[in-house]
């Protein structure tokens, strides 16, 4: 995309130089009706050769977006929706939760992090769970150092940090509403709030796409990476 617009760019200067050869043609001949009509047809194709470039952009944006850009609500839901079937939000339904967030495009980060703490056969074989899935925006504004250090220690600190998301019990929106603690995957408290559509974890994590249903687990994808009590001290 960066191509067209140098393109026109130029055709622009070619158009405007010869436009001004010809007034200064036109005014050596002593003619100013000339000199304006040789103007007018590079005044009106200048704004036509640039209105495809204007046009195609956004798409082209949309493209290229990468997962770890994607995310508000309406953008999750477009990636997730364009991707494989089994990746959409009804596809997830026919899969446990570790296989249905692998085929999910917002999930590459957490799907990766779950597969090195080697918790896939343990998600997967879970009876019931409800999960509150980071997205790929959501790690990418976790602090690098603290995700360096996670994955440094598969089994201590990741499988701690990604517990923290795990709730050993499915839970709907309406659950979630008559409740304001559950107890984690890894035994520790995390705090909820619900207003109205809104659900809040952690105090300040927000659920941004909530209730994804896979075959053993309700999904809510959450904006952000919570850190346990016994991580942040």
């Amino acid at each position: 995309m960066t191509t067209k617009p140098m393109k026109s760019r130029r055709l622009v200067k070619g158009m405007l130089a010869l436009a001004t050869l010809s007034l200064v043609a036109a005014a050596c001949g002593d003619d100013n009706d000339s000199a304006q009509t040789t103007a007018a047809p590079a005044e009106t194709q200048a704004p036509d050769t640039m209105a495809p470039d204007t046009t195609m952009a956004p798409d082209t944006t949309m493209a290229e977006m990468a997962s770890s850009e994607i995310c508000t609500a309406d953008d999750i839901v477009a990636a997730v929706e364009g991707g494989s079937a089994q990746g959409t939000l009804d596809g997830m339904t026919d899969d446990p939760v570790a296989t249905a967030a692998s085929n999910n495009p917002v999930l590459t980060t957490l799907t990766a992090a779950a597969t090195a703490a080697g918790l896939v056969d343990t998600l997967n074989g879970a009876e019931a769970l409800t999960v509150f899935a980071p997205t790929d925006c959501a790690f990418a504004a976790l602090d690098p150092a603290t995700l360096e250090a996670a994955l440094a220690d598969p089994t201590g600190l990741l499988t701690t940090v990604l517990g923290f998301h795990v709730i050993p019990e499915r839970l709907s929106a309406a659950d979630l509403a008559g409740m304001t603690e559950l107890t984690t995957f890894t035994g520790e408290v995390l705090m909820v709030s619900v207003e109205g559509d809104a659900i809040t974890v952690n105090g300040t994590t927000m659920v941004v796409v909530g209730e994804i249903q896979t075959a053993n687990a309700t999904v809510y994808l959450v904006d952000s990476v919570m850190l346990p009590p016994s991580v942040t001290g």
